[in-house]
This record gives structure tokens, sequence and C-alpha cells, in this order.
């Protein structure tokens, strides 16, 4: 066997060992109240966030569901607020008892987290702020593992 195949077909295994990617229940879009900010500033952070087609996304860890929530990573240049959520529905999980509704959402919403711009930040700054959506998905049939949609922003002090 020539070196060649036999470096070939490491990289074949080795790529069979990596995770593999999953497939996103939703869709994400990052948006600011405002693209510029003085220090001491306060402005938001959104996250729209739509589930796929006839999925829904949990708003609770009750039954060990893993709730929608949004991680911003800290840094020294922004204070976090705390994140807003909107209101839950409440529906059904195949599987669980039909006569106890849960709080999820199956409709498009946005989740808020509100950041103060610290007095440490340089004018002229580009601040990349990142995060994630960690949640939990299901489908009229089967519950997807807890996963999470990165997502960033930037806001430029002023």
């Amino acid at each position: 066997m020539s070196v060649m195949r036999a470096l070939l077909l490491a990289l074949v295994f080795a790529q069979s060992l990596l995770p593999k990617s999953s497939v996103q229940q939703i869709a994400v879009i990052p948006s600011t109240s405002a693209a510029t900010a003085a220090k001491g500033e306060t402005l938001t952070l959104w996250a729209d966030v739509t589930p796929n087609r006839n999925i829904h996304v949990y708003a609770t860890d009750k039954q060990g569901f893993t709730p929608l929530s949004l991680k911003v990573v800290p840094q020294p240049r922004i204070a976090l607020g705390k994140v807003t959520y909107p209101p839950a529905e409440q529906g059904f999980t195949p599987g669980i008892d039909m006569a106890i509704p849960l709080p999820m959402y199956t409709k498009p919403f946005r989740v808020a987290q509100p950041i103060t711009i610290a007095p440490s930040a340089k004018s002229g700054d580009i601040l990349t702020i990142a995060g994630a959506i960690n949640y939990q998905a299901c489908d009229d049939r089967l519950c997807f593992p807890a996963t999470a949609f990165p997502v960033t922003w930037s806001v430029t002090v002023k």
C-alpha cells in the first residue's frame, strides 16, 4: 500500500471519529438597539429566534428538558444586565403525559440582553460580543438533544 493511500485512509478514519454536526432546529438573527454607544451607555442586544416548521423549543426545565437561554460571554468592556424572554405558549410534547402542558415557543420571538459600555472602553473600539442560544427542540414525533446556536454582535464605542 502506498504512503499516500495510507495517509488518506488514516484521514478518513480520523474524520469518522469527529463529532457529527447537528442540524439546527432554529434560525437566529442577532441585532442591536444601536450600532454605536458611548461609555456608560446602555443598549440592548437582541436575538430574534424562529423555530423551524413543526418545531417547538422549551421555555422550562420541567420533565428534564433544557430551556432556551441566551448566554453572553462576559468581557471587561461591557456589563451585562438581566436577559428577558417573552411569555411562552403552553403545548404538549410527544411521549409525555398529554394532560400536562409545558411552556414552549413555536412562533418567532425575541430575546433581549441589556449591556452597558464600561468606562474603560476606548472611543473607536469595535466591541465584538459573542454568545449562544442554548435550547432543546422537539417536533411532533421526537425530541432532539440539547444544542447551542452561536451568535455575535458588534458595537462601536463613540
